[in-house]
């Protein structure tokens, strides 16, 4: 048997359902992980260990007692910090929000530990979730587990990267312009963004409502696609059934390469190949796109979506006195947040011109239409989400705006995503494809997410970080 933190979170469970390993086994094994990779990534921001250990003692005390384990019992989870914990920091990255103390868990955290799962820490994210790269003044910058000097995207990085480094089996984030499924993709993980506003956000800073609620969802990370339906079936109430292939069959998949104003590469190319591939083989009828306008400069329509009430939430969410007073703080070296979160804010204020001139609601509106017509109610799109492996650190000054519409155009439509690690480019950076479908159609994604992975990914290969060796090996490649 693999090491136990190199286990999936099935794997682990029904480890623990069989009494293979107790729940304190591997509730320490992740703590001993984390302890160790964490230096090296800055991860986990808040860890809550002596909580978790107090909950593995618990669960392991009761589960003779028990007629019926829970679906989640035992399984060691992070989350992000913009989700709320009970009796923990919950900052979102923010200076302004270094001493609060979450009196509750989120609406999402609690369906896990009702389901059984164990909260090991909290995971870093820009301020406000506001940026594709995961740095802050609060808590600094997170490295990418497969080679620390590359950025882990943003905004859920910090869960990415401790998953993808086995410190955690399983973990929350949200993705309002692709903040879930870049990480996964830079760091070689599983993360499903839903059809917006199917999970309950009621904990999540900021509380997203009215526009900004329709481009966002909260969704679950792990390493494995099947780890990621069945904490999807928890958090919606919903009994587990494993994604089946069989829905596949004689419908549609429509892929793409380019999404944006920055071409995708080859290694990225290669992956949508072997994925539109994988697919025909399980019955569907693949079909190329050329994307149109309303796709490649989807970043247009996503901020001309926002109204006045949206861009006065955003304003808010960054407790200070407007932008332009934080332009003048970066200016006079005295800033109170970081970079890469002004950068976006400036951008969403920005968006009163964009509104003026687009209609937002009608370019929602032109995407899903084009997209029913492509793959109908049973189809899938396959696309990338970035045009190329994981950056280096600092790389968002232009860059995001000639590459966000490869996943900006997701969220404008609400439509679901899931992300599918497909192998290891040659520069030893993860690639990954995006799946997408109709609203309401995560079994979809998720059968056809099993079969890339099945023909692609059938084992899933750790960074050498997660090693036991491997902290010095990735520390020489940063160098």
């Amino acid at each position: 048997m693999p090491p136990i933190i190199q286990l999936s979170a099935s794997e682990l469970l029904q480890q623990i359902r069989i009494g293979a390993l107790s729940v304190t086994d591997v509730v320490e094994a992740h703590i001993a992980q984390i302890e160790r990779v964490n230096p090296s990534l800055n991860a986990v921001v808040t860890p809550l260990f002596d909580q978790a250990r107090r909950a593995a003692h618990e669960a392991d005390a009761q589960r003779d007692h028990l007629s019926e384990l829970p679906p989640l019992f035992g399984l060691p989870v992070t989350i992000k910090d913009s989700l709320d914990v009970a009796d923990a920091p919950a900052t979102c990255g923010m200076l302004a929000r270094r001493d609060r103390i979450a009196p509750q868990d989120a609406a999402v955290v609690a369906a896990l530990r009702k389901a059984g799962a164990i909260v090991l820490g909290k995971t870093n994210a820009p301020e406000v979730c506001w940026s594709q790269e995961t740095n802050n003044l609060l808590y600094g910058c997170t490295n990418n587990p497969w080679n620390l000097a590359h950025t882990v995207g943003g905004s859920t990085g910090g869960e990415a990267a401790i998953i993808a480094a086995c410190g955690s089996a399983l973990g929350m984030g949200s993705d309002i312009s692709g903040s879930i499924r870049m990480p996964a993709a830079f760091t070689g993980i599983v993360g499903l963004r839903p059809t917006s506003a199917t999970l309950e956000e009621t904990g999540h800073y900021p509380l997203v409502s009215g526009r900004l609620a329709d481009l966002e969802a909260v969704g679950p990370m792990a390493r494995r696609v099947e780890d990621v339906a069945l904490a999807f079936a928890v958090l919606t109430g919903r009994p587990y059934t494993p994604p089946d292939p069989a829905v596949l069959r004689g419908q549609k998949v429509a892929y793409w390469f380019n999404g944006g104003l920055t071409f995708a590469d080859p290694n990225i190319r290669r992956a949508v190949v072997g994925a539109v591939e994988a697919l025909r083989g399980a019955g569907m009828t693949p079909t190329a796109r050329t994307i149109p306008p309303q796709v490649r400069f989807a970043q247009i329509g996503w901020l001309s979506y926002l109204d006045r009430d949206a861009r006065r939430a955003i304003d808010q969410a960054f407790m200070q006195p407007g932008v332009f007073a934080e332009i003048r703080n970066h200016l006079r070296g005295k800033p109170t947040v970081a970079y890469g979160s002004l950068h976006f804010w400036q951008a969403a204020m920005m968006s009163i011109v964009s509104e003026r001139v687009f209609n937002g609601v009608r370019w929602r509106e032109a995407i899903n239409r084009l997209v029913t017509a492509w793959i109908g109610e049973g189809g899938v799109i396959i696309s990338p989400i970035f045009p190329t492996t994981a950056p280096k650190h600092q790389w968002q000054f232009f860059a995001p705006f000639t590459t966000i519409p490869y996943q900006q155009w997701v969220n404008l439509a609400g439509l679901p995503g899931l992300t599918v690690p497909t192998g290891v480019a040659p520069n030893g950076l993860p690639t990954a494809v995006q799946v997408i479908g109709a609203h309401g159609r995560e079994d979809v994604i998720l059968a056809a997410g099993m079969v890339i992975q099945q023909a692609l990914t059938p084992i899933w290969n750790a960074p050498a970080l997660a090693s036991e060796h491997g902290a010095s090996v990735a520390e020489k490649d940063r160098l």
